[in-house]
């Protein structure tokens, strides 16, 4: 075609869209929530992109460098930003440390971090303290702590003061907005920390890490916190025990003139150090001279888990094909609509392609206007939500970033998506013969046998290749566009086996319209109508089809994770258990008991707990536990051998056994776990210790003593993972052995509320201020707002799918409607037949979207569960979703249409 020819057709187009005005700005709408998504998506993740210069920043704040002890004594290799990744290399077998570990180990750190920068350098201690608690009008909140003076600003960029004032007068502090949060204390109120009740710290301001904005922090102001609280008594360290050297670090001012090179970096490294530094940032060594990139790779610790990454970009490709699917339908209907204008077009002696080239010129003129308002109104949505943006990122962003090449493409793809939507509709209504278009009569052909096998292969092809590519694809090859070669399999077969399920729905729909004759009038004219317009009926279908399985890929994705997670959860008591750990003893303990029972009503029967410990020498003892195979019961909890009574056995174990608490009346020793029985039915006492000093002509006892003692087995493994096994009390002298008081154990009828044990926890740490209050609450899952905002979509695009294709069937059907008025039919017909052919195409697209969502997320799951030493994927399906999507919203959409169809039919002049 010429120029001419398409300022014609460009010009037609523009006429009709402005004259179906309501059409025009549904399919307008259609491609711009979808450009308007991705372009709030591109933004937001372009600007959490930090530049070398932010990325540094937000390490080192206003200073030229951070030096930390990582490990002392030791060589250390680092990334150019070492809070981007370093390790500690393990020292090989009789491998002689060298003179940069000797003197990293015995030189003080201060003098020797000195020693190694420019003469003239300033060191600004920023060493993170211990996590504390912290008085709230509710009891206690955990916290970190760490000390800073915050109008200094070297510490600009690191930590910044948004609110209130920086601490100035002795005792005044700064907390984040989480602390606030999560303690319900404001500016100006004031809090004592554990372990230095006798200091009240008053709130001056709100400071924030740009980096984790929901850090829960105290800072103080330099030498009034950490050291105190380093050297007073807490739950998990006695007192004046100083912090480990490898807590140290430091925030390096360098002279004028003064520079550090990667030399220099390696240099701290050889002894024990990290050190990030702001010149070496910005210009980074290649990669070739970075042993950490080498070495991390080769040890497992560079691999990154990309399975999120893997779902956003196998959702996202899904996602690309609603605008085609929504708006292709929209295009048909008006080129039907102006059926009788591109006839008479034709007649006057236009070509196929001038009527073509008119529905296609629709398309560019919609789809350039869609494309353009959601790209504008994208970019404005997150520039006016940038801050909640953000609070909920847990991250600020380093800049606002309108990438012009990627908000160009993001054009082109609305664009080129609405061209593709109106391209079938232009090849259709070029084929139509003039005659047909000026009398308004449709040919309805039969669907394509070979189509439908096409699709068959390609649903086969599409999952055999996600699932190959999530077990067999190795991890981290180059791929394109920033994804390794795992995620563009998955991805690709996920897309695949969609698009073969797209290509199917045209056979499914007519196969639906076989089973018409069956049914009431209603309903056989609904699936009729549905089954001889495909072309209408199949796009929607699809649509829905996408939509419901991107939001079941993520459900399912996320359910089995969390299924996977409370599987490898390992709970340390009961659930509901309330446990107090004390190492005070006599009338402290009894006291701490009864008022914690005071401030937690309801507790039910109380069982003291001991541990079984091994007293060896004066003020020497080991704890004692069982001979067996060594299961891990979870990070830092080693297995052990408890002492208590039957209130022990009922509260910690959860064991109501007649019989089982006879035997530990008798002395005996209950075992909970069959493998910790010999075959003699004994179980085995580990003691380690020796006999302290020994006499002259005394013989020494072995360091590890093995006493076979009679057992008797309650086999119950769930009560297994809390202790190896239960004696009592009164029972250990004659074996040796002691019991040495850790606290009590209540099993309440319903655990205490979290403010109810900040309360209890904050009286009892009044008494004893090592103690410790847990509930065993059980596994708590993590909040899945993903799954959630993905179902909420997917419920749109279904209701929403479904109505465009009923409003558009209802539109085009207008002369069958008249047809039916004429002949007598009931004003409800209109109704039953809306609302039938609603609830058919969600519940289709439901239908199949639900069983393609299964296959992205399983082949996901089967690549995290490829790795070595990994567990076997764990399959669960979200059926509260499924339900809600295949269910009850072809339901809803169908009761909605229903109602909203207005049961008049107007009556209309037909040609003959």
């Amino acid at each position: 075609m010429k120029l001419g020819a398409w300022r014609v057709a460009l010009r037609i187009a523009r006429r009709d869209a402005l004259r179906a005005k309501g059409r025009s700005a549904l399919i307008v709408a259609m491609i711009a929530l979808p450009v308007l998504g991705v372009t709030g998506a591109d933004v937001v993740h372009r600007s959490g992109q930090l530049s070398p210069a932010e990325r540094v920043e937000r390490v080192v704040g206003g200073a030229d460098a951070l030096v930390t002890a990582l490990d002392p004594g030791r060589t250390v290799e680092q990334a150019p930003v070492a809070e981007d990744g370093a390790f500690a290399v393990q020292t090989r077998q009789g491998e002689q440390p060298t003179a940069e570990q000797r003197k990293g180990a015995g030189t003080d750190p201060v003098a020797l971090v000195g020693s190694l920068l420019p003469p003239g350098s300033t060191l600004t201690p920023a060493r993170p303290g211990p996590e504390a608690g912290a008085t709230s009008p509710e009891g206690l909140v955990r916290t970190l702590t760490t000390e800073a003076n915050l109008a200094d600003p070297i510490w600009h960029g690191r930590i910044d003061l948004v609110e209130g004032r920086a601490p100035s007068a002795p005792h005044e502090v700064a907390v984040t907005r989480a602390f606030l949060d999560r303690s319900g204390l404001k500016p100006g109120g004031t809090t004592t920390v554990q372990g230095l009740e006798r200091t009240t710290f008053t709130i001056t301001g709100v400071v924030e890490h740009p980096d984790e904005l929901g850090r829960v922090e105290l800072v103080a102001r330099p030498g009034e916190l950490l050291d105190q609280l380093i050297a007073a008594p807490t739950a998990d360290r006695p007192a004046a025990e100083k912090g480990p050297a490898e807590r140290a670090a430091w925030l390096v001012r360098l002279p004028s003139g003064a520079a550090l090179d990667w030399a220099k970096v390696q240099e701290f490294n050889a002894h024990g150090y990290t050190l990030t530094a702001r010149s070496v940032a910005l210009a980074p060594p290649p990669e070739r001279a970075v042993p950490y990139y080498r070495d991390a790779f080769r040890l497992g610790g560079q691999a990154t888990d990309k399975n999120t990454e893997v779902v956003v970009a196998t959702v996202t490709g899904m996602a690309l094909l609603e605008v085609a699917l929504l708006a292709g339908p929209a295009f048909a209907v008006g080129a039907r609509r102006s059926r009788r204008q591109l006839a008479l077009l034709g007649a006057a002696g236009g070509s196929r392609a001038h009527v073509g080239a008119v529905v296609l010129g629709g398309g560019l003129i919609l789809g350039a206007a869609g494309a353009m308002a959601g790209v504008v109104l994208g970019t404005g949505l997150v520039a006016a939500l940038r801050p909640q943006i953000e609070r909920v990122g847990g991250a600020r962003f380093g800049h606002f970033a309108l990438p012009p090449l990627d908000l160009l493409a993001i054009t082109g793809i609305g664009l080129v998506t609405a061209l593709l939507a109106a391209a079938l509709p232009a090849v259709q209504a070029a084929r139509r013969s003039v005659t047909a278009g000026l009398t308004g009569r449709d040919t309805v052909r039969g669907p394509s046998r070979w189509v439908t096998v096409g699709g068959v292969l390609l649903v086969a092809l599409g999952a055999a290749l996600a699932l190959y590519g999530a077990g067999a694809v190795e991890r981290d090859q180059p791929g394109v566009g920033g994804y390794d070669t795992r995620t563009l399999t998955v991805l690709g077969g996920s897309v695949t086996a969609e698009l073969g399920l797209l290509l199917c729905t045209p056979m499914l729909v007519a196969l639906v319209g076989r089973a018409a004759g069956r049914l009431p009038l209603g309903p056989r004219l609904a699936l009729r109508d549905s089954a001889r317009h495909r072309s209408r009926t199949a796009p929607a279908v699809a649509a829905v089809m996408a939509a419901v399985a991107g939001a079941v890929a993520i459900g399912v994705y996320t359910t089995s994770t969390d299924a996977e997670n409370r599987r490898d959860y390992r709970p340390q008591a009961p659930y509901g258990a309330v446990q107090l750990t004390s190492h005070v003893d006599g009338p402290r303990l009894d006291r701490l008991r009864g008022d914690l029972e005071k401030q937690l009503a309801g507790l039910g029967p109380r069982g003291d707990v001991a541990d079984v410990v091994y007293r060896f020498c004066d003020n020497c003892s080991s704890t004692v536990r069982l001979k067996g195979p060594v299961t891990p019961r979870g990070l830092g909890v080693t297995e052990h051998l408890a002492a208590g009574d039957a209130a022990v056995l009922h509260n910690l174990f959860a064991v109501r056994d007649p019989a089982a608490e006879q035997a530990l009346a008798a002395g005996k020793l209950l075992v909970f776990d069959r493998s910790l029985l010999g075959a003699d039915g004994k179980a085995v006492l580990m003691l380690r210790g020796g006999s302290g000093t020994v006499q002259p002509g005394e013989v020494p006892k072995p360091d590890l003593q093995e006493v076979p003692v009679d057992a008797v087995l309650v086999d119950d493994p769930t009560a297994a993972g809390f202790a190896q096994g239960l004696l009592l009390p009164s029972a250990l002298p004659r074996l040796g052995l002691s019991a040495q008081p850790t606290g009590s154990v209540w099993l309440p009828a319903t655990p205490p509320d979290r403010k109810a044990q900040q309360r209890a926890e904050a009286a009892a740490v009044r008494l004893d201020r090592m103690a410790t209050l847990t509930v065993e609450r059980g596994f708590q899952p993590k909040s899945d707002a993903l799954t959630l905002a993905l179902t909420g979509f997917a419920a749109l695009v279904v209701l929403g799918a479904a109505g465009i294709a009923t409003g558009l069937a209802a539109a085009d059907s207008r002369q069958d409607q008249a047809t039916l008025a004429a002949v007598g039919a009931p004003p409800r017909i209109r109704r039953s037949m809306a609302g039938l052919q609603c609830a058919l195409i969600a519940l289709l697209g439901s239908l199949l979207g639900a069983a393609n969502g299964f296959v992205p997320a399983m082949g996901l799951l089967k690549s995290r569960a490829s790795g070595f030493g990994a567990k076997p994927a764990l399959i669960a399906a979200p059926w509260g979703e499924l339900l809600l999507v295949v269910l009850v919203l072809p339901v809803v959409a169908g009761l909605l249409a229903a109602l909203f169809t207005r049961s008049r039919i107007p009556l209309g002049r037909r040609l003959s």
